[in-house]
């Protein structure tokens, strides 16, 4: 039997909604009802660099966003605004009706889905047959890949209470599944360090830990009502722990780290992974601010070694609603002013060796970036061929705007 859980005061929703019950650390907004589809927002003019410069005119797929299906034509007209010719929409769906029409209406304009596993399964005896036979119907209903949130690991229970492991042996059929059926696996496994860590104005992410509270993995595990359950948080190393050993069991299924392999505060833990796992690869989503504060030098090298394991990805999302996160948010949503803002400063951050500018996240950190100016080829790899080859898809070579 299929039970609903609740930690930390998270409540699973997603039997109810047809989505991820928190997708992930950056406020990811059910969707809800099917809606009318609109165009993008035009309450307030957008942003402009204070120097308009041109950026390398190369498509780009980026492999991790997040858009409600009624809004699949706003948003690819937002993406292909700012260079982004062709997006992999992680708020996908198990298979059946919902997945169906994300794949339809996303088909025409470049809007692909990944589909999603209902983890409440693990502990029932026909989990292998139910993973199976899902991975196969999504493969056969035209997702992507499968993408798999932070809930694992972070969220789901077993029956003792006790959260569900990411490299919880059960669930061995699943990953298995993924690979013969040729799914790549997007995994977001664990969280930023600083989540893992008090939450006091030492934190370096306090402001972003203060506007939601329930982002903090640090200390004790609280229940849906706010009493303690007298288990802990896991540590942000028992994370890339599992994570790591989820990958190295499956040599034959393709994981792409999500958020840089889940540790963009350690590349030389990314590094070796990568040396360590053919069957892994990156993508940046969410993580500029974080791996722009490291030595560009160090970066540009760290790029240049793995240009075929890298993947671009943003982790844009929009709600229903319309509203916008820009990799993370505070206390609201972003206004649509922030987008070409957001959008420029990746790709000043790939392709200039300008130094000390702004992130694309504030509430992520105060703190300035390197670029790494990265050579054309490399840029190819990273902004599409390798989102190509891995995923299966056309190869792109026009883009709207440079």
């Amino acid at each position: 039997m299929r039970r609903p859980l609740f930690v930390g005061g998270l409540l699973l929703l997603a039997a109810a909604l047809g989505v991820a019950w928190w997708a992930s650390s950056h406020g990811h907004a059910p969707e809800g009802p099917a809606e009318v589809d609109s165009t993008e927002p035009t309450d307030d003019e957008p942003e402009t660099p204070e120097e308009p410069r041109r950026y390398a005119a190369i498509p780009k797929i980026d492999v991790h966003v997040h858009v409600p299906r009624s809004l699949t034509g706003s948003a690819m007209r937002i993406f292909r605004g700012q260079g982004v010719a062709v997006a992999l929409n992680a708020s996908g769906s198990e298979p059946g009706e919902r997945l169906d029409l994300l794949v339809r209406t996303g088909r025409d304009v470049g809007l692909y889905p990944y589909c999603h596993l209902d983890w409440r399964a693990a502990a029932d005896d026909d989990f292998a047959q139910y993973a199976e036979d899902t991975l196969r119907r999504c493969r056969e209903q035209g997702a992507v890949g499968l993408k798999i949130f932070k809930g694992l690991g972070l969220g789901y229970t077993n029956d003792d209470g006790t959260l569900l492991r990411v490299d919880d042996p059960r669930l061995d059929p699943a990953f298995e599944a993924a690979g013969r059926h040729g799914l790549p696996v997007l995994i977001h496994t664990g969280d930023p360090k600083a989540f893992f860590e008090p939450n006091t104005p030492d934190n370096e992410r306090y402001a972003e830990l203060s506007a939601h509270p329930s982002w903090s993995f640090h200390g004790e595990i609280v229940d849906r009502n706010g009493e303690p359950t007298g288990l802990s948080w896991p540590s942000w190393e028992s994370m890339l722990e599992q994570f790591e050993n989820r990958v190295a069991r499956h040599p034959d299924t393709t994981f792409v780290g999500a958020h840089f392999g889940n540790a963009p505060e350690e590349p030389d833990r990314v590094d070796r992974m990568l040396d360590a796992y053919p069957n892994l690869v990156v993508e940046t989503g969410a993580r500029i601010p974080e791996i722009g504060r490291h030595d560009p030098e160090r970066m540009r090298a760290f790029f240049e070694k793995h240009a075929e394991r890298i993947l671009f990805g943003t982790d844009f999302q929009m709600s229903p609603g319309g509203g916008f996160v820009l990799g993370s948010m505070g206390e609201s949503m972003d206004p649509p002013s922030r987008i070409p803002v957001f959008y420029e400063a990746h790709w000043r951050y790939f392709e200039t060796d300008d130094r000390d500018f702004a992130h694309p996240t504030p509430i992520q950190g105060d703190w300035t970036i390197d670029g790494l100016g990265l050579p054309r080829e490399v840029l190819e790899q990273i902004y599409h061929r390798n989102a190509e080859r891995i995923f299966g898809l056309e190869p792109v070579t026009t883009v709207d705007r440079p």
